[in-house]
């Protein structure tokens, strides 16, 4: 079973969005404390984040630009930040989506999908060279 992580300080979104992923077959875990998320992500063995621009503590933009320097790990911004300079930050340091709150659930389900198969298929390919 292919884990989730959810850094997302709004904790009705953050139980909703468990409930969902958990339903749809996958492991969640979600931060509760944002005093150090970089490490705790990186800590955390998942083969997904979905990441927040806006924590308490911690800007989710420096996080992203932090944890590529040492990870691969697929990560997905899903902020209320619409502005485009955000957007354009957050996929020049490497997310794999940028989505904006609110979202269609199911379009995020079939992003995190998309990435996890690209994710694996990646992974087959450096094993095989």
């Amino acid at each position: 079973m292919q884990k989730i992580l959810i850094v997302e300080d709004d904790e009705k979104l953050c139980a909703e969005l468990e409930i969902f992923l958990n339903n749809n077959g996958y492991e969640v875990e979600s931060l509760k404390n944002f005093e150090d998320t970089f490490s705790s992500i990186l800590n955390t063995k998942t083969n997904l984040v979905l990441l927040d621009i806006n924590l308490p503590n911690a800007n989710g933009e420096y996080i992203l630009k932090e944890v590529r320097k040492v990870s691969d790990v697929p990560i997905i911004i899903v902020t209320s930040s619409d502005n485009e300079l955000d957007e354009l930050i957050s996929i020049n340091y490497g997310a794999d989506y940028y989505i904006t709150k609110p979202y269609n659930i199911q379009i995020l389900l079939a992003k995190i999908e998309a990435v996890l198969r690209r994710a694996k298929r990646r992974s087959k390919a450096s094993r095989k060279t």
